[in-house]
């Protein structure tokens, strides 16, 4: 089943409180700076146990804020990266130079080790 097919959970405020200790005060903030949408789902309890670990290290809500949106940015760059990459494999090109005659894909997974599959 891919992921558009499954079906989606949703969640109340309540008991999303309840699974991350957060206040419902503060995933309301949450909901209006759109770290997070409602109705909330399985996917927004996990981005929300990640927004109360970064205030645990005492990361302020705007500087959750960029964090979030930071990764987010970073998530889509890897995503065309390996885009870009599959279609160099496709034609049959690899990057020579420092970096040596391996595949890209591969070159770039070393070198941006976040978010590896």
């Amino acid at each position: 089943m891919t992921p558009r097919h499954q079906k989606t959970i949703t969640v109340t405020v309540r008991n999303a409180v309840r699974q991350t200790g957060l206040s419902d005060r503060y995933i309301s903030e949450c909901i209006q700076r759109s770290l997070i949408n409602e109705p909330l789902t399985d996917a927004d309890l996990v981005e929300l146990r990640r927004i109360r670990r970064l205030q645990e290290l005492g990361v302020n809500l705007p500087g959750i804020e960029v964090i979030l949106h930071m990764r987010q940015r970073m998530r889509t760059l890897q995503a065309e990266l390996d885009r870009i990459a599959r279609q160099w494999e496709i034609a049959g090109w690899t990057a020579e130079g420092d970096l040596g005659p391996e595949p890209v894909v591969e070159q770039w997974q070393r070198l941006l080790p976040w978010e590896r599959s």
